[in-house]
């Protein structure tokens, strides 16, 4: 049975609990194994790109891995236009370098592809807040919100981002940018 659209499959489920555990090296292994038999297993693909950043650990800097994982991600995208899971992983992985205009650009082309996807923009929030544009860090905050209200939980930055850029009045509540419009922090 498909979950989310997406077919079992016992090795790769193996694999993910590996990642998930943070066996890496034996997870990289076990996706590497999928990917020879299965060349364009999309979720095996994003996977293998996704562990091969989470590798690197505090030593970001192995441009061969990099490349090689990005290149997975790469081949994930193209096996399936789509599907915003790769292009999203790709996008959290050039976060994780700190390659925020790269992870913007990316989140952008998930959104694109899925309008809807809240995690994308709360992605793009967080790293404007990072980059200390904390006006549109709170409107991406806020439109993520409005997309997934789940999404605020993880939001404790808003209030600081809104003081930054002036959204707040002297007694600490939001100020209405256009009247009428609902305060959403």
């Amino acid at each position: 049975m498909p979950i989310f659209g997406r077919k079992k499959n016992k090795e790769y489920e193996q694999a993910v609990r590996l990642l998930a555990d943070g066996q890496i090296e034996d997870a990289i292994e076990r996706l590497r194994a999928i990917i020879d038999d299965h060349p364009n297993y999309t979720d095996a693909l994003t996977s293998l790109g996704v562990a091969m950043i989470q590798s690197l650990g505090e030593n970001k800097e192995d441009g061969r891995i990099i490349q090689e994982a990005f290149d997975y991600l790469d081949r994930a995208m193209d096996s399936n236009p789509k599907d915003p899971v790769p292009v999203f992983n790709k996008a959290v992985c050039l976060r994780d370098l700190e390659r925020y205009e790269d992870a913007i650009a990316t989140f952008d082309r998930v959104l694109e592809i899925e309008e809807r996807f809240a995690l994308a923009v709360l992605h793009k929030a967080e790293i404007h807040y990072e980059l200390e544009k904390w006006e549109e860090a709170v409107d991406l905050a806020r439109l993520a919100a409005i997309r997934d209200p789940s999404t605020t939980v993880s939001m404790t930055w808003v209030r600081d981002a809104m003081e930054k850029a002036g959204l707040l009045d002297e007694d600490g509540n939001p100020i209405e940018k256009e009247p009428g419009q609902p305060k959403m922090f």
